[in-house]
């Protein structure tokens, strides 16, 4: 679950400070447990995304390359630049080296499916949906809903606060971990639509595009050679057969309004 393709990074301004005269309740829990300095504040810092990443991939673009990577018949072909070693390390000391390249010849490629906010943030569980269910097992005095309701509806609140136009029952979560639990679960379902072998990379070391999925949306066609060489014209090698990731993507799935209903199905008994 992680990365998008075509749709825009998930990009959130900074949440505002909590103080006194805030209208928001800061909860009574902590999602970053650091008292309030630069350890916070660089913390949070991390956690914002751009207007061309997901959150994910984001957050360690690095890791995110080298995954797609391992899903290449050349994973070299793909592989990031090697950042160098932390200040006052020397690649020789432990744990060396640092983010070494991957054997040239893999026992097996990896087999990757990808979820991103292409097909994610179609998946919604709103305000008013939740509220319909949980409703009347609150008031019969279940736990379990009384407690979901607790945290769920303050993250509404918090996701009230950052929208524009988006209000009341409309405010909804998008449910990008559930819908790839989802897949994992029910993967046979013939509804379930899968794009193959996408040559999908991650941007490691751009300004201003770092975490960024890339993928050629050119109409050029494929050479006919396997030459992991570089030729004039096909920078980064995206037109040979030999080169490039191979990943599945999740473009369609058993149903968008369906999934929010079937997952409180499922966790309430209702």
């Amino acid at each position: 679950m992680g990365g998008n393709v075509y749709e825009p990074g998930n990009v959130k301004p900074p949440p505002p400070p909590i103080n006194k005269a805030s209208d928001i309740a800061e909860p009574p829990f902590r999602l970053i447990k650091q008292p309030p300095g630069k350890i916070r504040d660089a913390l949070t810092d991390r956690n914002q995304m751009t207007p061309v990443a997901e959150f994910n991939t984001f957050a360690d673009s690095l890791s995110a390359a080298r995954v797609y990577a391992l899903t290449s018949p050349n994973p070299h072909t793909t592989m990031p630049p090697t950042p160098p070693a932390p200040p006052g390390k020397q690649t020789t000391e432990a744990p060396p080296p640092y983010l070494s390249g991957y054997p040239a010849k893999l026992s097996r490629r990896l087999k990757v499916t990808l979820f991103p906010l292409d097909i994610t943030s179609k998946h919604a569980l709103t305000r008013g949906t939740f509220r319909t269910a949980t409703e009347p097992l609150v008031t019969a005095g279940s736990p379990l809903a009384t407690w979901t309701s607790a945290w769920l509806e303050s993250t509404f609140r918090k996701v009230e606060s950052l929208q524009d136009k988006v209000t009341g029952d409309a405010v909804g979560l998008e449910l990008h971990d559930p819908l790839t639990l989802w897949y994992c679960i029910d993967q046979d379902n013939p509804k379930w639509k899968l794009a193959v072998d996408e040559d999908i990379r991650v941007e490691t070391s751009g300004q201003w595009t770092r975490g960024m999925c890339v993928i050629d949306q050119r109409s050029r066609r494929k050479r006919t050679d396997e030459s992991l060489a570089e030729i004039s014209g096909d920078h980064g090698n995206w037109l040979s057969g030999g080169a490039g990731n191979r990943l599945r993507r999740c473009v369609g799935t058993p149903g968008s309004e369906a999934f929010a209903k079937t997952l409180l199905q499922s966790v309430f008994g209702v």
